[in-house]
C-alpha cells in the first residue's frame, strides 16, 4: 500500500500540508464503511478533504475503479479551504 502511495504521489506538485492516509490495519477503512467485500479487493477507491477542524470538506466513495475523485477537484477542494 505504501509504495502505491508513493507512486501516486510521486512528481506531483503537492500542497505541503496535503497527508495520504495508507490503513494497513483498514481502521480507518472501517470506520468509515468503505470495506469493500470482493475478490482480491480491500476497500473502495475513496477520496476525502478534511479540515483542520476534523470537517470533511469534499468525499468521493466510488464502487469502481473508474470513479475515482479527479485531481482537479481535489485541487479544488483543497484551495476552498485555503491556510
Amino acid at each position: 500500500m505504501k509504495q502505491r502511495a508513493e507512486e501516486f504521489t510521486a512528481n506531483k506538485n503537492m500542497p505541503s500540508n496535503f497527508r495520504f492516509l495508507v490503513d494497513p490495519a483498514y481502521v480507518f477503512t472501517v470506520a468509515y464503511g468503505l470495506r469493500w467485500d470482493a475478490p482480491q479487493e480491500t476497500s473502495y477507491p475513496s477520496t476525502f478533504v478534511i479540515d483542520r477542524t476534523a470537517t470533511v470538506r469534499f468525499a468521493q466513495i466510488s464502487k469502481a475503479h473508474d470513479g475515482r475523485a479527479s485531481a482537479t477537484d481535489v485541487m479544488k477542494a483543497l484551495a476552498a479551504i485555503g491556510d
